[in-house]
């Protein structure tokens, strides 16, 4: 079994760490209790410590919650926060928008991570989003000045992940208009996989739609026959007039390519 400094030297500044890790690595519940009470640990919740002294932030938090990692994680930053953040945004609105984690269908956020304040709103979803999504639609990222990674979803994932969220006028509002017209580096390749992979006929239609309406130069090297868009008519916007192409209602005023 560990001692303590030997684990203090492992753990990395800013982390948490739960009580998986720390089996796994040699200390048991009751020695991590105990260094708690000595004050070389401290909780954070359940079966979940920081280093005594340590600022935790909801980065440190989420590493603490995806280990440990096995053939991938079982949450993932997704949907806007981590397309935000992928696109080196300087005003992400985890503050006032909802930090936005994703994961494997059946799994529950413990009770360690959903009951600490992180200074933002969680918004969890584990929609079985893709039939098969391949292993590197999901990446490492460092947060700046940590010593640790993050488990994040790829801009062309997290797209995806983030129109599941949306309904109604919010694709065709501001923040769609601000953000889903400057991504303009978005791979193809991996967009086909993950497009023909996805299971939501509302997100597919959607986000074919817009890519097409602001003209991204990938958009042109999709194959839009090989993804199933589904059949008949679906309402995006409410009152809409329908676009020909990918059968779906939009703002009567919106566009001029439908």
């Amino acid at each position: 079994m560990k001692n303590v400094n030997q684990l203090l030297q492992q753990w990395p500044a800013g982390a948490v760490l739960s009580q998986p890790w720390l089996t796994a690595h040699g200390v048991s519940s009751v020695a991590a209790g105990r260094w708690a009470r000595e004050g070389w640990l401290a909780r954070v919740g359940h079966g979940a410590y920081r280093r005594a002294g340590d600022k935790v932030d909801w980065q440190g938090g989420l590493y603490g919650l995806q280990q440990p990692l096995g053939e991938g994680p079982a949450f993932w930053l997704g949907g806007l926060s981590a397309l935000e953040l992928s696109e080196g945004s300087h005003f992400l609105r985890f503050g006032e928008e909802a930090l936005t984690l994703w994961g494997e269908p059946g799994r529950r956020l413990p009770r360690w991570f959903a009951g600490y304040d992180w200074g933002a709103r969680v918004s969890y979803q584990r929609y079985a989003l893709f039939g098969r999504a391949p292993a590197d639609s999901i990446q490492p990222y460092k947060p700046p000045g940590r010593d640790f990674d993050i488990q994040v979803a790829t801009p062309e994932r997290a797209v995806l992940e983030w129109f599941y969220a949306l309904s109604g006028e919010a694709f065709f509002g501001s923040l769609v208009s601000e953000t889903f017209g400057g991504l303009v580096t978005l791979r193809p390749r991996r967009l086909q996989v993950l497009l023909e992979a996805c299971r939501s006929v509302k997100v597919k239609r959607a986000f074919l739609l817009l890519a097409r309406h602001y003209g991204h130069a990938w958009y042109r090297r999709l194959d839009t026959v090989r993804i199933d868009l589904g059949a008949g008519k679906r309402q995006l916007y409410p009152g809409g007039r329908l676009d020909r192409d990918f059968q779906v209602t939009v703002p009567r005023e919106w566009g001029d390519d439908v």
